[in-house]
């Protein structure tokens, strides 16, 4: 038999997880309400990249376009010098060091979804793939700590952490682990929403 003490507990911790995805549902539906009024954003970046053993960090400088609900272009200043787009039609990428494009059906295309999602996309898709909890916030908007289900073809990423502004649109930080060695964080500058973006700009090469 259960000790009533136990059974109580049982009950109290379930009620607490039931409140916290309640509470989840509503912010992601919050978030999935303010976005859909979003056309463009604009704005600079900074990238800090650890790598490696060595924990050696790389900080580049860059440029976010995004145009709802589908189409991004990340820039990259030196060191790295490169450029992405992300669209639905696949990835591609351009630099110093050559181009190319990634088909959309790789497990890199899975991850770079991921991130669509987070900087503009469907936040509530995130689910499908990853265990999502809000956690505490300093930024004025929520904070969503992702984890990736343990299952067969799963993105490479450990984690996805990032933070939205007060008006749910626009990210201000992200963290995205890799693996114990590779990380990149991410602080968001003045993003502008709705200014136009020229099409050119969000073509893949």
């Amino acid at each position: 038999m259960i000790p009533r003490r136990a059974f109580l507990l049982g009950l109290a911790a379930s009620a607490v997880a039931l409140r916290a995805r309640a509470d989840l549902d509503d912010t992601l539906a919050k978030v999935s309400r303010a976005r859909a009024g979003a056309k463009t954003l604009v704005g600079p970046f900074t990238q800090t990249a650890t790598v490696g053993l060595l924990r050696s960090q790389v900080v580049s400088t860059g440029k976010l376009y995004l145009q709802y609900p589908s189409r991004l272009r990340w820039e990259l200043g030196p060191p790295d010098s490169v450029t992405y787009w992300v669209a639905p039609e696949g990835l591609a990428y351009r630099g110093a060091h050559g181009s190319g494009r990634i088909p959309i059906d790789t497990t890199a295309q899975a991850d770079v979804e991921a991130l669509r999602a987070m900087l503009g996309g469907n936040v509530g898709a995130l689910r499908s793939r990853f265990d999502v909890r809000e956690i505490p916030s300093d930024t004025g908007g929520p904070v969503f700590e992702c984890t990736p289900k343990p299952v067969a073809g799963a993105a490479r990423l450990r984690k996805l952490t990032f933070a939205l502004d007060a008006d749910l649109v626009r990210p201000r930080k992200a963290s995205i682990v890799y693996d114990n060695r590779n990380k990149t964080e991410i602080v968001f500058g003045e993003l502008r929403r709705d200014v136009p973006i020229d099409p050119a700009l969000l073509v893949l090469p």
